[in-house]
C-alpha cells in the first residue's frame, strides 16, 4: 500500500478530480490531507534557484546564514514573502475542507487536524473534532505561525495520551526550531518532523537516531534526491516516510500541474531493499498511525 502522508488540499492549485486521477495513475492508495495554510504560490525560476541556494547553505558550512535566510520568508505582519511577492498565511487553517473531502472519499483520504496554539485552545479543538472518522493525527507549523515549540506542550500531551502522531514543520530560531523539546518532555509522543527536519537536517538526524518515537517525512522541494538519500542513509528506512507536500513544486510536463510521480520515483530509486521501500512508501506510516 502506498500512502502519501503529507499533502495540502487546495483546489485553487489542484482540483479534486485531478488529485484522484494522479493518485490512480501513480498507484497511490491513500493520501493524508492538510488544510490550506497559504495563498497559492509557485516557486519557480529565480525563486527556485534561491530556494536551492538556501538548502545548500543549511546542509553545509553556511548553516547559520541559511537559518537567517530561511526565517526571512515570514514577514513581521505574519505573511509569506519571496523575492518581493507576498502571500497571506492563514492563522487558523480551515479543517472543514479536509473533513468534507474525507466524507466524500473515505476510502482514499485521511486527514491531519491543523492546530495553532498561538491563536486557539488547541486541546479543546482536538477534543471536539479528532474522534471523527478519518483524522489520523495533528499538524502544526511553529515556523510559519511563529510560535515557540513549547506552546505545543498541552497538545503534545493530548496526542501522547491518545496515541496520535504529531506532524511538525520547524522554524529556524532557537524557540520555534527546538527539535529536542517535545521528544525529551513527551517520550511516548509519536513525532514526525516534516521535510526531513528542515531547516536542521543533519543536526536533527543525529538526535532522531536516539529517539524511538521520532520520524521524518521525505516530502517537499525542501529536499532533492541526494538529500533524501542522505536522510535514509543516516536514519535508516524505518524512520522515513513517503510524502509529497503537493501541490507545491514538481510541475508535471504535460499540463504544468503537480507531478505526483516525481518523489515517488526517487523513493523507488533508493538503494534499499524492496521490503524497506514498502516500509517508506506506506507501512511505516500505517504502523505509527495505528491504521
Amino acid at each position: 500500500m502506498i500512502i502519501d502522508m503529507h499533502y495540502h488540499l487546495d483546489e485553487r492549485m489542484e482540483t479534486m478530480d485531478r488529485l484522484l486521477a494522479q493518485m490512480d495513475r501513480h498507484g497511490i492508495d491513500r493520501t493524508a490531507l492538510i488544510a490550506q495554510l497559504v495563498e497559492p504560490f509557485h516557486v519557480e525560476g529565480l525563486a527556485e534557484r534561491l530556494a536551492r541556494l538556501v538548502r545548500n547553505m543549511l546542509t553545509g558550512f553556511w548553516y547559520r546564514l541559511g537559518l537567517v535566510a530561511y526565517e526571512s520568508v515570514v514577514t513581521k505582519s505574519g505573511n509569506f514573502s519571496i523575492l518581493g511577492k507576498t502571500y497571506a498565511l492563514y492563522a487558523l487553517p480551515d479543517n472543514r475542507i479536509v473533513a468534507e473531502a474525507i466524507r466524500a472519499h473515505p476510502d482514499r483520504f485521511y486527514g491531519w487536524f491543523f492546530i495553532n496554539p498561538a491563536m486557539q485552545d488547541a486541546v479543546t479543538e482536538l477534543e471536539k473534532n479528532i474522534n471523527a472518522p478519518g483524522w489520523i493525527g495533528v499538524k502544526c507549523h511553529p515556523f510559519w505561525h511563529q510560535y515557540p515549540v513549547s506552546r505545543l506542550d498541552d497538545a503534545a500531551a493530548f496526542c501522547s495520551q491518545k496515541g496520535l502522531p504529531l506532524l511538525i514543520h520547524l522554524g529556524g530560531k532557537k524557540d520555534n526550531g527546538n527539535f529536542k523539546y517535545l521528544p525529551d518532555r513527551h517520550p511516548d509522543l509519536k513525532i514526525i518532523y516534516a521535510h526531513a527536519g528542515v531547516p536542521h537536517y543533519k543536526r536533527l538526524w543525529e538526535f532522531v537516531k536516539t529517539k524511538k518515537n521520532v520520524f521524518i517525512d521525505l516530502s517537499s522541494p525542501y529536499l532533492d534526491e541526494p538529500l533524501r538519500r542522505a536522510a535514509v542513509s543516516a536514519l535508516g528506512p524505518d524512520k522515513c516516510l513517503y510524502g509529497t507536500d503537493g501541490p507545491f513544486g514538481y510541475p508535471a510536463t504535460a499540463d504544468h500541474g503537480y507531478d505526483h510521480g516525481e518523489i515517488l520515483a526517487e523513493i523507488n530509486r533508493l538503494p534499499v531493499s524492496a521490503k524497506e521501500k514498502e516500509g517508506i512508501l506506506g507501512k511505516n506510516f500505517k504502523n505509527l498511525a495505528g491504521l
